[in-house]
Order: C-alpha cells, then structure tokens, then sequence
C-alpha cells in the first residue's frame, strides 16, 4: 500500500506535467508498487536485464561482453527461466548489481531499470544525463528524480496524450515493449487505474446490508482466493475473521472504503477486478529460499528426496552384487583389500567387498524395484517442491511460508 506522503508526491508531480494523478499512480503501481528503494534505503528500485547487458557490453567490446557472460551476468535473449532467477529479494538484487559493476560499472548502470518507473540505464542520454551511472546516483534517496524520470520517458515517448485518453494498450506497448501482452500489462494498468480513481475520489459509495447465505459466503471466499487474497483460508461458507480479514485487504486494494463487509460498493468491484500482483520477493522465491525460511513442505520434500537417494544406492549395491560371480567372494574380498592397499579408489574398493555379499537373482530384482522407487520418490518430491514454489510465487499462500 502506498503511504499517504507518496501518493500526494505522485499526485503533484502529475499534475504539474498535465498527466491525470489516477493515471500516473497506476504506473508506478504496475512498475514498482510504490517502492523508491531497496532495503538499504537509498539504491533505487532496480531490476537488472540480463540480456540489455549483452547488448551495452558489446558496445565496450567482445571481452567486456565475454567477462559479463562469464558470469551469468549477460545472455543473448531474455529468458524467463534464468533472467531474474536471484533476484527475488532486494538483497539479491543488491548482489547482482554489485557483481555487475565489478565487470563494469557503466554497463551495470545500462543494463538495468532504476526507480519508481524502472527508468532503463541505458536511456540516461535522452533525460539529460553524461552517463547511466550519473543518472543512477541523481535517482538514489530521491524520489522526486524517480518522477522526473518518469515523466520524462513519457513525454520523450509521447505517451501522455495516450495515458489521459486510457489507450492501456498504446501506453504499455511503448512503456513495457511489443511483449507487453504476455504479462498483461495493459490490463493490469487499467484495473491499477480503476482503483486509483475510486482512491483519489472525494465521495464514498453507500454501503448495503450484509444479508448473505452460506453459499453465497462460499462464492465470495472462492473469488477472494481467486483475486490472490488467500488470506480468506478455505472457503467454508462461514463469514469469519478471516473473511473480513481478506475482504477489507481487497476493499483497500481497490480504493473502497474499509468495512470488511460485502456492501454495494464492493459487489461491484469483485465483478471486474483484476488478480493482485504478488510481491516481487514472494514472485522470484526458490525451493530453497522457502526451505530457509521454514517451510514444512520444502523441508519434508527434501528429507524425502534424501531417502530416496540412499534407497537408489542401496538398490545399486545390490544389483552391482547380484551381477557379480557368486563363488570365491572370500578371495575376492581379498583381492580388494589388496587393491584398495594399492591405492585404488575407497569406493570401488566397498564395491568390490560387498558385491559378492549380494549375489543371485533375488538380490538383483530387490536392487531393481529399490532403485525404480527411488526414481519415483525422487521425481514426486521434486514435484511436491515445484508444486509448492508455484503456490508461493502465485500468492495462494499468503502468509509466511512457516508451517506451510
């Protein structure tokens, strides 16, 4: 939620330049959701674009686009399996610009977008800037900048006009590029506008009575969950805590007034609103930042996955045995023992004691099923995992991820 300072500083700045206020905050709520800052307070939000890296480093030159890649900092095309995948907290992006920058500082600066717009690095010649990394220290602790900014990528782009006329599509396609349908973004930015203009208005709708049936109740939960207020917890036709809870989460969101009831007002709202975005964090979350963070499911999943792995081993023992001749394992276990004192491997060595230990056909069937339940336990804890990522990153989980 943004606070009441940022708001009014949005609201200005948009009025000065000639952009309708509801207009302007929904931007930079589709953008950043009204945050200036990382967590150190004062670095700009960024968001660093791989392959923009690509493209600014080569115009160093091959060896500074070849250091880039080196190390994973620059790719040839985006990629949405591995252009943001350690950048789902603001420590993370602290690191990979910091990381940037020590290749090259410069080409760090370009290669990411800056502030409350995501103002690209690379744009810093068209807003007045000698470089990006000027531009990025004039952004820092500066919200006011971050607007500047802004406005000034709209008014080069000449998408002022299309912003106030509402051509959703025109102003996503020359703000966020040809791709903008994939994320939605012109959706996105309408719903953002929509609840911007019930925010900023003067008068509050009415209110009507609360007169509902259990299944109506349900219907309700069931499209909270569905907007992404998973907080409303399992829909059970009960009007409890958590109902209020989640529809006074989503009255807020959308610019109505905080009652946690099912007024006018709010029927209204939940027939044309749009799913909330999650947070960037919750987003680009990992397995293993759910796992550190005490999630249950990922711990339970991996200490399964590590079953699994030693059953696979055992399986592999004993059909290694079973294949193995069964007479004169004395002899054999001798001859091991000889080559291990060789110097051969402490493994192999292990192997060639207990393979004839496991001999015969039983044993080799045993190591067979083992190692197929192995691979199976592996393959659906591995699932578990993603399931319970995707989960997180969509917000069906809404709270922390402890006990979850």
């Amino acid at each position: 939620m943004f606070p009441a300072s940022l708001v009014k500083t949005i609201s200005d700045a948009a009025t000065k330049a000639g952009i309708e206020a509801a207009c302007l905050l929904a931007l930079v709520e589709v953008e950043t959701s009204g945050s200036p800052f990382e967590k150190d307070g004062r670095t700009p939000t960024l968001l660093y674009e791989r392959h923009i890296a690509w493209r600014q480093a080569a115009k160093v030159s091959r060896a500074c686009q070849a250091a880039f890649a080196r190390l994973g900092l620059a790719i040839p095309k985006w990629s949405k399996a591995t252009q943001y995948k350690d950048q789902g907290t603001s420590a993370g992006r602290l690191a990979v610009i910091a990381k940037a920058r020590g290749v090259n500082e410069e080409v760090a600066n370009q290669s990411a977008s800056w502030g409350l717009g995501q103002t690209m690095g690379f744009l810093y010649a068209e807003l007045g800037f000698n470089s990006a990394s000027e531009m990025v220290d004039h952004l820092a602790g500066n919200v006011a900048a971050q607007l500047d900014c802004l406005i000034g990528e709209l008014n080069n782009k000449h998408l002022v006009a299309a912003l106030n006329a509402h051509e959703w599509a025109t102003v996503a396609r020359g703000y966020n590029g040809a791709g903008y349908a994939a994320n939605r973004y012109d959706a996105r930015l309408a719903g953002a506008w929509k609840r911007w203009v019930r925010k900023t208005a003067s008068t509050a709708p009415p209110h009507a009575p609360d007169d509902l049936s259990a299944d109506e109740i349900t219907d309700l939960q069931r499209k909270l969950r569905r907007l992404g207020y998973a907080s409303v917890g399992n829909p059970d036709g009960k009007f409890g805590t958590k109902t209020v809870g989640a529809l006074a989460q989503f009255q807020a969101h959308e610019g109505l007034p905080v009652s946690g009831r099912l007024d006018a007002a709010t029927r209204e709202a939940l027939k044309t609103a749009e799913p909330i975005e999650a947070p960037r964090e919750r987003k680009h979350a990992t397995a293993g930042d759910l796992g550190a963070a005490g999630s249950k499911t990922i711990r339970a999943a991996d200490r399964g996955s590590l079953f699994a792995w030693l059953k696979g081993i055992v399986g592999t023992v004993l059909v290694g045995g079973g294949a193995a001749d069964k007479t004169g394992w004395l002899d054999q276990a001798q001859d091991a023992i000889d080559k291990a004192n060789q110097a051969k491997g402490v493994w192999q060595s292990f192997l060639d004691l207990v393979h004839p230990l496991f001999a015969g056909p039983a044993s080799i069937l045993i190591g067979v099923v083992l190692i197929g339940a192995a691979v199976g336990a592996w393959f659906l804890f591995d699932r578990i995992k993603g399931y319970r990522v995707a989960d997180h990153n969509s917000g069906v989980h809404a709270g922390p991820s402890k006990g979850e």
